[in-house]
């Protein structure tokens, strides 16, 4: 239920979501936060008594609705969602529930002060909040297709922006299989999905001397939001996949999202770890990202393995988990 109001009100973001986006900005950060409060929270019930723990980010219901108010236009505040909203953040750790003591809780909601600030330098509190739906739109412009040519045929495959926390520099990464031009192939270049225009930095990509991986430096408008391969993968998470499969009669390459889960975390025989995910990819797809619920990204689909057997073939869709495309990408963004 919860999911599906967040997706909903992620078509079209009410204004308390802005509110609670500021709201989050300023608990990341001690100082603000404190003033912030001491301007804002006079008229709170028992608010001397209680001024140095709402200083210090503890809270109750009510002083949340009012602090939200407060970073609002102040015109009033919609209260359908607040309560979902808030179950969010304390799903996603950025609120600590303390509720469950009962009487032996000084207050029942407290901010994770750290982890928000992590959140906020990953750009993906509004990930959080608004779900996967607009997760999937927030990141139609990050992901572009990759156009490639091999003899006289023309392929796509699909790339994605990407940096690391801090990074001052951005890469597009994709699959190696996909630009190998020891392989034959030669790079087109990359479409404009929703008007982002990425300009290389050299046409020639890097490629991972190991792994199906590749990446190309770029420069890009800031406006573009980068992807950043730092996903925690635990099996069963609610993954989403970004790419440009073959659409049998379409006029052109066209980026489909896909909701799914992870569902194991495999080594094959020739020593690499992959992802096993159930999202539904085909050729094309290769080189997209794997993300979660927050936007981060969990891997990079490559390929599928497949079983043959009597009733017929087995396909497992597979991707080679972040932490690797981190290590990969580290040394150009920094």
């Amino acid at each position: 239920m919860v999911a599906r109001l967040l997706d909903e009100i992620g078509t079209d973001p009410p204004k308390e979501i802005r509110a609670l986006i500021r709201l989050l900005g300023l608990a990341a950060q001690p100082d603000p936060y404190r003033e912030f409060v001491s301007e804002n929270s006079s008229g709170l019930p028992n608010y001397d008594a209680r001024k140095s723990s709402l200083q210090d980010g503890y809270f109750q219901s009510h002083d949340f609705l009012q602090l939200l108010h407060a970073c609002g236009d102040r015109k009033g505040t919609q209260t359908a969602a607040l309560m979902p909203l808030l179950r969010r953040l304390i799903e996603w750790g950025l609120v600590v529930d303390q509720s469950m003591f009962g009487s032996l809780a000084f207050v029942d909601y407290r901010w994770s002060q750290a982890r928000i600030a992590l959140f906020v330098d990953l750009r993906a509190v509004d990930n959080i909040l608004l779900g996967p739906s607009y997760v999937a739109r927030k990141y139609r412009g990050s992901v572009p297709a990759v156009c490639v040519r091999r003899g006289e045929d023309e392929y796509t495959g699909t790339g994605f922006l990407a940096t690391i926390r801090g990074g001052r520099k951005c890469v597009i990464v994709t699959a190696k299989h996909n630009v190998d031009y020891e392989e034959g192939v030669t790079f087109v270049g990359l479409n404009e999905p929703e008007g982002s225009v990425f300009n290389p930095i050299n046409s020639k990509w890097v490629l991972h001397p190991k792994l199906d991986l590749a990446l190309l430096e770029v420069e890009c408008n800031e406006t573009i939001a980068p992807i950043f391969p730092i996903g925690n993968p635990l099996v069963l998470t609610r993954t989403i996949t970004l790419g440009y499969p073959r659409i049998a009669t379409t006029d052109s390459p066209y980026l489909l999202a896909h909701g799914g889960e992870l569902n194991a975390i495999v080594n094959t025989y020739h020593g690499e770890e992959r992802l096993i995910i159930s999202n539904v990819v085909a050729p094309g797809n290769s080189g997209g990202p794997v993300l979660d619920e927050a936007g981060l990204c969990l891997g990079v689909v490559v390929n599928s393995f497949e079983t043959h057997h009597e009733g017929g073939i087995e396909r497992a869709n597979s991707a080679i988990p972040a932490k690797h495309v981190l290590d990969f990408i580290a040394p150009y963004c920094s």
